[in-house]
């Protein structure tokens, strides 16, 4: 069986799963962590929902980088530490957007609404589709114009 409650900030979702000794298990909870693991950089198969060998060897790699046991399960002890990383990034994008006036809230590790609507301001400014989701695109752009001087803290 496996439970997966993945939370991207803006959506949780929360659904268990089983398989037969001889399937591994499928379903949408799988394919949110495979969407997840792909965002962060663990994953690059395809997000198919079934929870095979590609999957197995991305949640070890991503749990060796969390520094909790390697053994290929998404369980209990590598979704806390995942939100814990999680929060841990949100509190760093927090303060970055708040020393470049774009965030007036409190800082507190949740990537809630005024941390998304700050995100969108964010891309706008950088001419980037506001989707209020601090990615890759995004955090190369605003490095790039802080770099460049393009934007300056407030």
């Amino acid at each position: 069986m496996l439970a997966a409650r993945l939370t991207d900030g803006t959506t949780t979702v929360t659904v268990t799963t089983t398989a037969s000794e001889s399937q591994p298990p499928t379903g949408p909870a799988v394919a949110e962590l495979q969407q997840v693991m792909t965002s962060l950089g663990y994953y690059d198969g395809p997000i198919d929902g079934v929870y095979g060998e590609e999957t197995t060897a991305a949640v070890k790699e991503m749990q060796t980088a969390l520094g909790v046991t390697a053994d290929g399960i998404y369980g209990p002890e590598t979704h806390t530490a995942l939100k814990d990383k999680a929060s841990s990034i949100t509190v760093e994008i927090q303060t970055a957007l708040t020393e470049y006036g774009y965030y007036t809230g409190e800082i507190d590790g949740t990537y809630g609404p005024e941390t998304a609507a700050a995100v969108k301001d964010l891309q706008t400014d950088l001419g980037l589709t506001a989707d209020g989701r601090f990615g890759p695109e995004t955090a190369a752009a605003f490095n790039e114009a802080v770099a460049s001087g393009e934007i300056e803290p407030a």
